[in-house]
């Protein structure tokens, strides 16, 4: 009891940090306005996106201004004001994308945008060409797979736990070893390994 005490308070320690910085950027991004930099606006307002908590209202209110801001008429905000939704959307992914949305139609308006410059050479000759290349090229995803994330992490708690139960329970007072406890623990830690290099190698 004492210990799931602990474990909620901690929590609500740290809900309650990322809601504090959250707004904190948010209203950095808000006085950035007022002052008309819109670039350190959106700086402001992607850092107040990256503090992801759910259902937490400044995430939301953050990819709403980066939204509106990427309907100015100056090319360069728009495009940074993508990048930072990108950015954000990207950074708050788990085993889940909470803005998938947002992500999908980042990695669409930043290809077009970037496709009517002429002079981006590698990219290609036409804008129809730039604009694939630079689909491609956003497509690629260099984050580990959540499902290996997921295996590693797993392997690493096993064989955490296989260790303590080896030294807790495998070996007896007088110092050999009880053998069932100890079998189960090896087994423990054979496997955590095992997931924990098979997570690594396919991420």
């Amino acid at each position: 009891m004492p210990i799931a005490a602990i474990l909620v308070a901690a929590l609500g320690a740290l809900a309650l940090r990322v809601v504090l910085e959250g707004r904190a950027a948010l209203a950095d991004g808000d006085a950035a306005m007022d002052r008309d930099q819109p670039l350190t606006a959106i700086r402001a307002y992607e850092t107040a996106a990256r503090w992801y908590l759910p259902l937490a209202p400044h995430v939301d209110d953050a990819y709403d201004r980066l939204r509106a801001l990427t309907k100015t008429k100056q090319t360069g905000a728009a495009l940074a004001a993508w990048r930072s939704i990108r950015g954000a959307a990207r950074a708050t992914r788990s085993l889940w994308t909470p803005h998938a949305a947002d992500l999908a139609a980042a990695d669409t308006a930043i290809a077009e945008l970037s496709a009517r410059d002429p002079d981006a050479g590698p990219a290609g000759a036409t804008t129809g060409d730039r604009e694939a290349w630079y689909r491609s090229r956003l497509a690629r995803d260099v984050r580990p797979s959540p499902g290996a994330a997921v295996l590693a992490g797993l392997g690493i708690a096993a064989w955490v736990l296989g260790a303590i139960a080896f030294a807790r329970w495998g070996i007896t007072a007088s110092g050999g070893l009880a053998r069932r406890p100890a079998l189960v623990a090896a087994a423990a830690i054979l496997l955590g390994l095992v997931s924990w290099a098979v997570g690594l190698y396919n991420a």
